[in-house]
């Protein structure tokens, strides 16, 4: 079953262009002859003559780029924890443009109890409300 897609066209673009940062990192430092074999990483590199190193070393290099862009990808798509003490600012609803500190979260109803800056009470906010602090300023 298909999960419905709820990105808004920016988003779809955005994540359409990191898909496209992802495969040119892949293909990055890949030889250039696609008619070589495929690298044998378990061999001894003292058995390799300089050509095969070469290609050994390309192909690692291609590896080591894909893996940081799937990294970079994966930070970049992590939403923003909502652990006690993490400064927030809220993006919209009543207390719109107000920052505060994350007292608790209450994952079941996707809220967090916030305390704003000079009020003594903390107020539950959806999680959907909530941005980091220098998204507010």
């Amino acid at each position: 079953m298909n999960k419905p897609d709820n990105k808004s066209d920016p988003e779809r673009k955005s994540g359409q262009a990191n898909d496209q940062q992802f495969w040119r990192a892949m293909r990055q430092d890949t030889p250039a002859n696609a008619n070589e074999e495929p690298v044998e990483l378990s061999t001894d590199i003292k058995d390799l003559n300089d050509e095969e190193r070469d290609h050994r070393r390309r192909a690692l290099r291609s590896m080591l780029a894909a893996s940081e862009a799937r990294q970079k990808q994966m930070l970049r798509s992590r939403p923003p924890t909502m652990a006690a003490g993490v400064r927030v600012g809220i993006k919209s609803g009543p207390h719109k443009h107000k920052l505060g500190v994350i007292q608790d979260a209450d994952y079941i109803h996707s809220r967090a109890l916030i305390v704003f800056d000079h009020e003594p009470d903390g107020h539950w906010v959806e999680f959907a409300r909530i941005t980091s602090d220098d998204n507010i300023r």
